[in-house]
């Protein structure tokens, strides 16, 4: 399935209540879900996420948006073989 992320996003207020280390961007945009341009505020490199029991490595941008959120790029789906669910919320691999 694709989710047509091409990008990994983390909101900036998630960045700091889980005291992530960013280094300042160059000043470019994305076009958000919601079809409006976000300055790229950094980038966390080379993080490391834990989707159930398995570790998968992550740069993600940085933006900030009124509610926290988290979109993963479909790179790691496709590593990891992942069915998603959308109408039972699941995710499996």
């Amino acid at each position: 399935m694709d989710t047509e992320a091409n990008v990994s996003i983390i909101i900036l207020s998630v960045i700091k209540k889980l005291q992530m280390i960013m280094i300042i961007s160059d000043s470019s945009k994305i076009i958000a879900i919601d079809q409006t341009k976000k300055n790229v505020i950094g980038i966390v490199k080379d993080t490391s996420l834990s989707i159930q029991n398995a570790r998968v490595p992550a740069n993600l941008l940085v933006i900030d948006a009124s509610k926290d959120n988290l979109l993963l790029g479909i790179d790691w789906m496709d590593w990891y073989q992942v069915d998603l669910f959308f109408y039972k919320k699941e995710l499996r691999f």
